[in-house]
């Protein structure tokens, strides 16, 4: 069966890709499917700073950044499943047919590849979560 995908991140456009989302489930009497992705972020190390702190020093520090890796992701997958529930109960008010959540990790464009086989819609806001922290976006 075809379904209406929707794909929802932190951005300001996420309400209004949930609302039309449903709205074409609706029209097109499609099951929906909430998407949310996370992606990997790369933060790149500014300099070599090896040299400047002891050896003892920087394995302490390299594990308190795995730490707060593990620790970011924790919060960035429970955020994801607060927003896949804010956007399935704005869903429910608009559609009252089939609403399925997904949340996934890697890249959106793979994963929008992969779902493809059974859209029939996708619904995608004009610029990401990513972009409203840059100038003019």
């Amino acid at each position: 069966m075809s379904k209406v995908i929707a794909c929802i991140d932190g951005s300001s456009s996420a309400g209004a890709v949930c609302d039309a989302a449903a709205w074409a489930a609706r029209q097109l009497q499609a099951p929906l499917v909430l998407l949310h992705v996370l992606e990997k972020t790369e933060q790149p190390v500014k300099g070599d700073l090896s040299g400047n702190i002891g050896l003892g020093t920087r394995e302490h520090l390299l594990a308190e950044m795995v730490e707060l890796e593990e620790q970011r992701s924790r919060i960035a997958l429970e955020h994801g499943k607060h927003m896949l529930e804010e956007a399935f109960q704005r869903s429910r008010s608009v559609y009252d047919g089939g609403i399925d959540t997904i949340q996934k990790h890697g890249s959106v464009l793979e994963t929008v590849l992969d779902l493809q086989h059974e859209s029939r819609l996708l619904v995608m806001g004009r610029q990401g979560e990513c972009m409203k922290t840059l100038p003019g976006a």
